[in-house]
C-alpha cells in the first residue's frame, strides 16, 4: 500500500473491549455510535495539522461514499471524522491556525473534535499515529481498514461488513454526479448506476433526464448484467444544450417499483467550457511522489489526439507534451489518480496545465479525487468575409487577422469576392 510510512505505523486496534461512545460534534450535536449498529461505521481518527490525514480527506472519498450510502442514500453507512488532537477548535477545522486546510466545507458526515470531544472518541481506541480508520460492524472491537482507491475501499468495506448490506429486492441508484462541461453543440451526459441489491442481479431499468425547469425532457431504457454491489456507466442519449442544473433519476428496476427509492435521483450541473481554442495544445505535468498513479489523455470519445503517462514515482516536472488537435473537434481532458488523491498537495505540489498556441491557458489544477475532466471546444479556422478584408503582407507572404499564412496563388484569379475554406477557394460574387 502506498503512503502508509508518513505518520503511519502499522496501526492495528487493539482494544479488547467494546468501543461503544457518544461525543458532541463540531455543531453542537449529541453523536451515539451505536444507534448505527445496523450498518457500516467508519471512525476516521485524523489531526487537522497531519499532511497525509489531509491527502485522504481531500480526495473525497468518504464524502462521496456517504453521499451515495449514507442517509440520503441507501441508508447502510455512517462516517464520523475525529480529530484526535486535544487542541482542536472551531476556527482550526475551518482552515485556522495550524490546520492542514478547511476540513468542514463540502462534508455532510459529522465532524468531532472541538472542545476535547474528538480525543475522548480517540482515546477508545489504540493505534500509532495519524491516520488511522476502524471499521465498525455492529457491536464489539473495529479493526483498522486500509486507505484505498475509491471502489477497491468500498470492496473493503463490503467484504469487512457484509452483515450490513443485504437489501433482498431489486434496487438501482444512481451514484453522485460531479458536473458536465458542454460545447457549444451540446454534449451527452454519462451517469453511474449501482445495482444496491445484495442478491438480484439488475438487468434493466429506466432513466429519467429533467431539465432545469423540472421537465421530463428525456427518458430512456438501459438493458445490462450489473451484479449485486456493482456499478456501471451509462450514456444518455440526449444532447444537453444549455447551462443550469439537470436532473437524473434511475426507476423500475428489472421492471419493478423500487422499493427503496431513496438515492435515485441526482443533480447533474452542467457549464459552458472554454470554446474557441487554438488547434495547437501543450500539456505541462508536474507529478506528485507517486507519478505512477497518474495518467491523461485528450480525445473526444472516439479518437484519443494526445495522452500521457504514468510516470515514474517522484515529484517531477515532466517533458511537455505537444498535439494537433482537428477544428471544431469538442475535445475532454481527462486526468486519473489511480489512488484517488489527486495529485496535490499532501506527497508533493503537483499539477497540470493545458496552454493553446495562443498562449492561453485552458485549465489547470491538481487537487482532485480519482480523476478530473475538462470540456473544451477547438477553433473554427473557416476564414470568413471579415477576416479576409484584414491582410497584411510580410516578406511576399501574406496573413489573416488571426496569423494563418495565406498560400494561394491569386494572380489568375478573377475580381470578386472569395471565402477560404478547408485549404479550398470559393468565389462567392
Amino acid at each position: 500500500m502506498k503512503k502508509l510510512f508518513t505518520l503511519l505505523l502499522s496501526v492495528i486496534a487493539l482494544t479488547l473491549t467494546a468501543q461503544n461512545w457518544t461525543a458532541t460534534d463540531m455543531n453542537g450535536v449529541s453523536q451515539d455510535i451505536t444507534t448505527h449498529s445496523n450498518k457500516a461505521v467508519l471512525v476516521d481518527i485524523s489531526a487537522h495539522w497531519c499532511g497525509p490525514c489531509w491527502g485522504w480527506h481531500s480526495g473525497h472519498v468518504m464524502q462521496e461514499l456517504y453521499h451515495d450510502f449514507g442517509p440520503n442514500g441507501t441508508d447502510e453507512f455512517m462516517v464520523f471524522w475525529i480529530d484526535g488532537d486535544a487542541g482542536s477548535t472551531v476556527p482550526i477545522l475551518n482552515g485556522g491556525g495550524s490546520s492542514q486546510g478547511d476540513w468542514v466545507t463540502g462534508v455532510d458526515y459529522p465532524i468531532i473534535g472541538p472542545n476535547g470531544e474528538g480525543a475522548a472518541v480517540a482515546n477508545n481506541y489504540t493505534f500509532g499515529g495519524y491516520p488511522t480508520l476502524f471499521l465498525h460492524c455492529g457491536t464489539g472491537t473495529a479493526p483498522e481498514i486500509n486507505r484505498n482507491e475509491k471502489w477497491v475501499f468500498w470492496g473493503d468495506v463490503l467484504t469487512g461488513c457484509s452483515n450490513a448490506f443485504q437489501w433482498q429486492n431489486p434496487d438501482a441508484t444512481m451514484l453522485l454526479h460531479h458536473g458536465v462541461q458542454i460545447c457549444s453543440a451540446g454534449n451527452e451526459p454519462d451517469v453511474e448506476i449501482y445495482n444496491a441489491s445484495a442478491y438480484v442481479t439488475l438487468t434493466s431499468a429506466q432513466i429519467e433526464l429533467r431539465d432545469p425547469s423540472g421537465t421530463l425532457i428525456h427518458t430512456q431504457t438501459w438493458q445490462g448484467n450489473l451484479q449485486p454491489l456493482t456499478k456501471g456507466t451509462v450514456t444518455l442519449n440526449y444532447l444537453i444544450t444549455t447551462q443550469g442544473t439537470w436532473t437524473a433519476k434511475v426507476i423500475m428496476p428489472n421492471g419493478v417499483t423500487d422499493t427503496r427509492p431513496n438515492g435515485d435521483e441526482e443533480d447533474i450541473e452542467v457549464i459552458l467550457g472554454p470554446s474557441n481554442i487554438h488547434q495547437d495544445l501543450t500539456v505541462n505535468i508536474i507529478t506528485d511522489s507517486y507519478g505512477s498513479e497518474t495518467t491523461w489523455s485528450i480525445s473526444d470519445g472516439s479518437v484519443s489526439y494526445m495522452s500521457g503517462g504514468p510516470y515514474s514515482d517522484g515529484t517531477t516536472v515532466q517533458t511537455p507534451s505537444t498535439g494537433t488537435i482537428p477544428a471544431n473537434a469538442c475535445v475532454t481532458f481527462k486526468i486519473e489518480d489511480s489512488y484517488g488523491d489527486g495529485i496535490c498537495c499532501a506527497y508533493g505540489n503537483g499539477s497540470y496545465t493545458i496552454t493553446d498556441g495562443n498562449g492561453t491557458v485552458v485549465a489547470t489544477g491538481g487537487q482532485f479525487g480519482s480523476k478530473e475532466e475538462v470540456i473544451f471546444q477547438i477553433e473554427n479556422t473557416t476564414v470568413g468575409i471579415d477576416e479576409i478584408t484584414y491582410v497584411e503582407e510580410n516578406d511576399n507572404r501574406i496573413f489573416d487577422i488571426l496569423g494563418r499564412e495565406w498560400k494561394c496563388d491569386f494572380i489568375d484569379l478573377p475580381t470578386g469576392m472569395y471565402i477560404i475554406n478547408n485549404n479550398k477557394i470559393f468565389k462567392t460574387r
